[in-house]
């Protein structure tokens, strides 16, 4: 059975024991599970990696299904799921719990996952798809925020926040933290403030590195790189950028199918975007077709897995797609 992330009351009227929450949104299942799982009468909670399942399924098992003696309920957490667990799954679902809610936390699952088709297909078990979030979501989250602490911020120096999460909501959420924790003496928080607390300044070169490539800016992707030094670590936030604001030229793309004007859509979009900004979304949004955009979607999602599986890559594979796809010949709605 499917329940959307976003139907809580669903979610929280569920009778199952056994829920997959699967998606790369990794923050908005965290956010989920202490708010409707981990409360005050959640009971003992276990956490898992599959990987240790799979090598002790008996003592697992043994988990599951015998009786605590000191506590009435439990919350079993299993965290990266892989196809490898369907018989594990399939298996436990067959038995008779008490008391017990499981929870199988996954990455992307593809359509033919069989785990997936299982917890679509069964009634008395929960499939919960967790997407990204996309720069409007994290803004209203972002604002509703502030407003809720009454703290004092302008809708720029929001979207400068959001910005730098590219698309993670668990990243907003520190964020957030920085500024509320500042505002308990400050309670109008201005730009040069915002940009200390979340140390923009070293992270500005990474949306400027992918604004550059969609515009097909090579000599300027060529400069940014060559004139900074990116590590192992910035792959992934480089790789969640690019998905980021490949996300917004979608939106863009979508809306300007309406209104017929690039400009006019630029200026129409909420969130807004800053003034200085326009000029190079512009030309985005004139170099890529909504199939182009896709495609480099995929490409980057199957990248993204690929470094969450071997944090061992070399920058130099998303470096490579960067140079590749800032040289491709425009290609014109």
């Amino acid at each position: 059975m499917i329940i959307k992330s976003f139907n809580l009351n669903d979610l929280r009227k569920s009778n199952s024991n056994f829920f997959l929450f699967y998606g790369s949104n990794d923050g908005y299942k965290e956010e989920i599970i202490n708010e409707i799982f981990l409360g005050k009468d959640s009971g003992e909670v276990i956490r898992y990696d599959e990987g240790q399942i799979l090598n002790d399924k008996n003592s697992f098992f043994e988990t599951c299904l015998n009786e605590s003696l000191f506590e009435e309920k439990k919350i079993i957490i299993v965290s990266r799921i892989t196809s490898k667990f369907y018989e594990i799954i399939k298996d436990l679902t067959e038995k008779n719990l008490s008391n017990k809610k499981i929870i199988l936390n996954s990455n992307i699952l593809e359509k033919k996952s069989k785990i997936r088709q299982l917890f679509e297909k069964e009634k008395n078990l929960v499939c919960v798809p967790f997407y990204d979030d996309n720069a409007s979501s994290l803004y209203k989250i972002a604002n509703d925020f502030f407003k809720k602490n009454k703290i004092s911020i302008s809708s720029e120096n929001i979207n400068l926040i959001v910005n730098n999460c590219a698309g993670d909501r668990k990243h907003l959420k520190n964020e957030m933290d920085k500024i509320l924790n500042f505002s308990f003496t400050n309670t109008t928080v201005n730009k040069d403030q915002i940009l200390k607390l979340i140390n923009l300044y070293e992270n500005e070169n990474y949306f400027e590195l992918i604004d550059s490539c969609l515009a097909k800016n090579r000599n300027k992707v060529f400069k940014i790189i060559n004139s900074n030094t990116f590590n192992r670590n910035d792959a992934m936030i480089l790789i969640r950028s690019f998905i980021s604001r490949l996300k917004r030229l979608l939106e863009l793309k979508k809306l300007s199918k309406i209104i017929g004007n690039n400009l006019e859509t630029i200026n129409q979009f909420k969130p807004p975007i800053f003034w200085k900004d326009k000029e190079i979304v512009t030309s985005q949004m004139n170099n890529w077709t909504t199939e182009n955009i896709y495609t480099l979607l995929d490409e980057l999602n199957s990248l993204e897995i690929s470094f969450k599986k071997n944090n061992d890559l070399s920058c130099n594979v998303i470096f490579d797609l960067i140079f590749n796809t800032s040289n491709k010949t425009n290609s014109l709605p």
